[in-house]
């Protein structure tokens, strides 16, 4: 059975104000909120881990709480092993569950949109909105990746790319859906506005 791609109102709402003159949106939604491990996860958790554990293990050290608390002779609280100490621990923290949490706040503040000309991108973050485009008609590829239940993203203008760069000389990263339902649908869909897109005007 073929799925059926559902627009979200308000998203589509959101977008209305930015539309081009006689440009339509054919799909608006969000990302779903509840994915947020990932196949490079795999890669990341024990590196986090390790990272975490010897970041507190530095902390202990740098403000020798550990003397402190094992109440031994001359330990005294060291204010400026702290804030090194504690900036490093605090980064730890975020690489082993804060990200996740960053992750899914994230999703909630973040619209998508295909129209029958772009690819549009919404994220409202703390410091303002965010906002990323790009035309069906100069777009090279679209790839995407989905999963067995469906859930899947799509880049569009080059290769999928995961949540983590390896290199500071990787290319940028395309407009990327992440985590959208029935992506599969999705990209047929984003293929067949892009061919209809690059059809020489009548």
């Amino acid at each position: 059975m073929t799925s059926i791609l559902v627009t979200d109102p308000a998203a589509a709402d959101r977008f209305s104000k930015e539309l081009l003159p006689g440009e339509k949106i054919e799909w608006a939604g969000r990302p779903d909120p509840s994915v947020i491990f990932h196949t490079e996860d795999w890669f990341v958790v024990p590196f986090s881990l390790l990272w975490g554990g010897f970041a507190i293990f530095g902390f202990l050290e740098a403000t020798r709480l550990r003397e402190i608390l094992t109440e031994e002779p001359g330990a005294s609280f060291r204010p400026l092993g702290a804030i090194w100490g504690g900036a490093f621990a605090l980064v730890g923290q975020y690489f082993i569950w804060g990200r996740f949490f960053h992750a899914r706040w994230r999703k909630k503040h973040t619209l998508y949109a295909l129209t029958d000309r772009r690819v549009l991108i919404f994220v409202q973050g703390l410091t303002g909105l965010s906002q990323s485009s790009a035309y069906f008609n100069q777009m090279p590829m679209i790839d995407y990746r989905v999963r067995a239940d469906g859930i899947g993203s799509i880049s569009f203008g080059g290769p999928l790319q995961g949540h983590f760069v390896a290199s500071r000389s990787a290319p940028p990263r395309p407009p990327t859906f992440e985590d959208v339902n029935d992506a599969e649908v999705m990209y047929r869909l984003a293929l067949r506005i892009r061919d209809d897109a690059r059809k020489p005007a009548p």
